[in-house]
């Protein structure tokens, strides 16, 4: 890639060492922009920031616990003093824990929504001071189809989501002077390296592989979401085409929930 790096428009995508957000991050480096690769494992994010760099692209790994508040700042300033700038914030780390209403105990619904909705939001708080600088940006939130189709072993997961995505709607209108669009992504059911590991546990039915491939031949559309699908989307969201869209929610579902 030939363009100056400063010049770069500079995405964050949390939880991007693998799944959903490296496919985002990747996407999004494809579609020129500088990315701040971020999450848990050192290991994993450097692979996928190096993984890009190697494409031709420009990025760097940012450890990031975003259940610590002290790391969500860190976060964004990281990419403020590489790049200079952050024009795009991708919030999407999340926890999807399996519990029924009586085995959530006040720990695990804490631990959920301290990630899920406090993390982003404190993510979002640190990078709206720099998109107001570059007089506009975007922020994209990761959601869910359970925040309107819930399922009785993921009470707190779809809780937090619905959390997430009034704070979308509000944000989208309290952030509208500012030139900063915000919006939502509704994720059905992606075949991702975490629900791989969900559906072989021994306390899940259907087996890993062969379970996930059963129940894509069972969708409305006659496959689950890929990770590409979803990347698609917020790349559109992120893009000049989509300057106007703002407070929406883009249902990438394959029609799992209409």
């Amino acid at each position: 890639m030939t363009t100056n790096k400063k010049s770069l428009k500079v995405a964050v995508v949390t939880g991007s060492t693998r799944g959903i957000g490296a496919a985002i991050a990747k996407r999004l480096s494809a579609d020129g922009f500088a990315v701040v690769v971020s999450g848990r494992s050192a290991a994993q994010g450097a692979a996928i920031a190096n993984e890009i760099t190697i494409s031709g692209g420009t990025a760097f790994f940012q450890p990031a616990d975003i259940a610590d508040p002290s790391a969500c700042r860190a976060l964004v300033d990281a990419a403020v003093d590489r790049y200079q700038r952050i024009d795009v914030l991708v919030n999407n780390a999340g926890i999807f824990p399996i519990a029924e209403i009586g085995d959530t105990t006040p720990e695990l619904w804490d631990m959920v929504f301290s990630i899920n909705v406090r993390g982003a939001f404190l993510c979002t708080q640190a990078a709206i001071p720099h998109l107001k600088n570059r007089g506009g940006g975007v922020i994209v939130n990761i959601g869910s189809t359970t925040t309107f189709r819930c399922l009785s072993d993921r009470i707190a997961y779809a809780t937090s989501k619905g959390a997430l995505l009034t704070m979308t709607k509000r944000l989208a209108e309290v952030l509208l002077p500012d030139r900063i669009r915000v919006n939502w992504v509704t994720v059905g059911w992606v075949p991702t390296e975490g629900e791989l590991e969900l559906r072989s546990r021994g306390t899940q039915s259907g087996s890993g592989e062969a379970f996930l491939a059963e129940m894509g031949a069972q969708a409305p559309l006659g496959r689950l979401e890929t990770v590409e699908d979803i990347a698609a989307g917020v790349a559109y969201l992120v893009s000049d085409e989509a300057s106007h869209v703002t407070g929406c929610e883009l249902n990438i579902s394959g029609g799992l929930w209409i």
